[in-house]
């Protein structure tokens, strides 16, 4: 067993110690030629078409379709022709016999005693003024007594102020505060800035004498440079555009609720500036505003409350004119 061993392992070292194999040139062999490719002959085949047997053409019947209908187009109708309108003649009408209408007697209705009954006691109306009755002033275009006979627009007092009228009309409309709005503390507070309502309250104009340009034009006293008087007042009475006198909703008919507006009238219309020269030419002008206010016409009751549109003097404003 250990020469087997010693055998193996005796040629395995052999095989580790074998040199590396050595390689050797190809050999060179002589070259031949190459063999030429046989001449096969080329093969005749018959050029004549062989002869298939002839079949006969099929035939398929011609299909046979109808004749289309032809369209049936509806028959033109055409108006009969009018015939001539011959002039009817024209002959008086007769006139029927008048005849006097009989006269009958009226019969009289019988005469049936009185029953004696006691008349019933209603209580009388709270409003004694009824809406069909007609006042002095109920022209709307002639001016109340409180306004000066006609030269205010407006009337902050009026002695003849319908009140029950105005509040019977106040009760029956459900949509009276929907239509109400107004601001009821006014004053240059909060209507003019820079100014104090107190300030504004003592202006004086004493020493202006309107178109003559004498001490008080030049004179430093506080003021506007246009004199005027302004107001915040609530007024009873008013002309409206339209030149319309209508009541306005106070709160002598409508306790907690009123109307208040600002009016500033100029005291001397078309007269000089105050502090300004002659040559400058400046007058002082009127403006107004459009102000919207619940009214009643005494004349028309029937209309309730509703908001009218007067013209209400608002500023007083010196103006200069172009140089020519």
């Amino acid at each position: 067993m250990k020469t087997i061993l010693l055998c193996l392992i005796a040629a395995f070292l052999g095989v580790l110690a074998d040199p590396e194999a050595q390689y050797f040139p190809k050999p060179a062999y002589p070259a031949y030629p190459a063999p030429a490719p046989p001449a096969y002959p080329k093969p005749a085949y018959p050029t004549t078409t062989p002869a298939y047997p002839k079949y006969p053409a099929l035939t398929y019947p011609k299909p046979s379709y109808p004749a289309p209908a032809p369209p049936a187009y509806p028959k033109p109708s055409y108006p009969a022709p009018a015939a001539p309108a011959h002039l009817k003649p024209s002959y008086p009408v007769p006139t029927p016999p008048a005849y006097p209408k009989p006269s009958y007697p009226v019969p009289a209705p019988p005469a049936y005693p009185k029953p004696a009954y006691p008349e019933p006691a209603y209580p009388k109306s709270a409003y004694p003024t009824a809406y069909g009755q007609k006042y002095d002033y109920c022209d709307p275009r002639k001016a109340p007594k409180c306004s000066n006979n006609g030269t205010e627009t407006y009337c902050i007092k009026d002695s003849e102020y319908p009140e029950k009228e105005v509040k019977y009309a106040i009760d029956y409309d459900p949509l009276i505060l929907k239509k109400y709005a107004d601001v009821g503390d006014q004053s240059a507070d909060n209507l003019v800035d820079g100014l104090t309502s107190l300030a504004e309250e003592h202006f004086d104009y004493s020493n202006y004498e309107g178109k003559f340009y004498e001490k008080g034009h030049w004179s430093g006293e506080e003021g506007y440079i246009c004199p005027s008087d302004v107001i915040y007042g609530r007024p009873a009475r008013a002309m409206n555009v339209e030149g319309e006198w209508r009541v306005i909703v106070q709160e002598i008919a409508w306790p907690g609720y009123t109307q208040t507006q600002r009016f500033e009238t100029c005291l001397f219309p078309g007269a000089s500036c105050r502090t300004l020269a002659p040559c400058y030419g400046s007058k002082c002008l009127q403006k107004y505003v459009y102000q919207r206010m619940l009214s009643f016409d005494p004349c028309d009751p029937q209309k309730g409350i509703f908001i009218d549109i007067y013209k209400l003097p608002s500023a007083c404003s010196c103006h200069l004119p172009v140089k020519a």
